[in-house]
């Protein structure tokens, strides 16, 4: 079951895709017997990462398959399994390589560098009344409230985050912050 296409803007190819092997239970689902299938969770997946066997200069990314995986990053990526989501989960790839997913059944997005470090998680358990503090929030939250988050686009300025549980398409403003550092010369 693939997760979605990507490419970045050096035109490396990242193809999302579960493949039914195991892996870690996450720390809310430990002892949750539908999480423990076998010897460990059943949705994890994978973002898998191509780079070119060809250049944007010659309008061929790909002229020949590409041997192997440039790298492979193991995420909780969408849901438990496959049957209980109607829609495979999708990523997003902003233009500096870094990547976006959503993870439903903990409601929340993580954004990861390309070397596979964690930049930032985002997300809490919302219902439809909750709209993360913005005028007439019914159920207040501490972080943006989801239910059931599917899809994450990431342009510039905004990510996108479809969540099917509250039929709503989520629009989070980023922002940056600037940080200076010296190595002490």
């Amino acid at each position: 079951m693939f997760g979605g296409v990507q490419f970045d803007p050096a035109g490396n190819l990242y193809v999302g895709c579960r493949d039914g092997k195991p892996c870690k239970v996450p720390p809310v689902f430990q002892g949750d017997r539908f999480a423990n299938q076998g010897d460990g969770w059943a949705g994890c997946t994978k973002i898998v990462k191509y780079a070119p066997t060809g250049s944007l200069q010659s309008d061929n990314l790909f002229p020949t398959a590409p041997q192997a995986p440039c790298a492979v990053y193991e995420v909780n990526f969408g849901a438990f399994d496959a049957s209980c989501v109607l829609q495979t989960p999708r990523f997003s790839v902003d233009e500096f390589g870094r990547i976006y997913y959503p993870t439903s059944i903990e409601p929340r997005v993580t954004v990861m560098d390309n070397a596979g470090n964690e930049i930032l998680q985002f997300g809490t358990w919302g219902n439809r009344d909750s709209t993360g503090g913005l005028p007439g929030d019914l159920v207040p939250t501490t972080d943006v409230p989801m239910g059931l988050p599917n899809s994450v686009a990431a342009t510039d300025n905004y990510i996108y985050v479809a969540d099917m549980a509250n039929l709503r398409i989520l629009r989070i403003k980023e922002n940056y912050a600037l940080e200076a550092s010296s190595n002490g010369k």
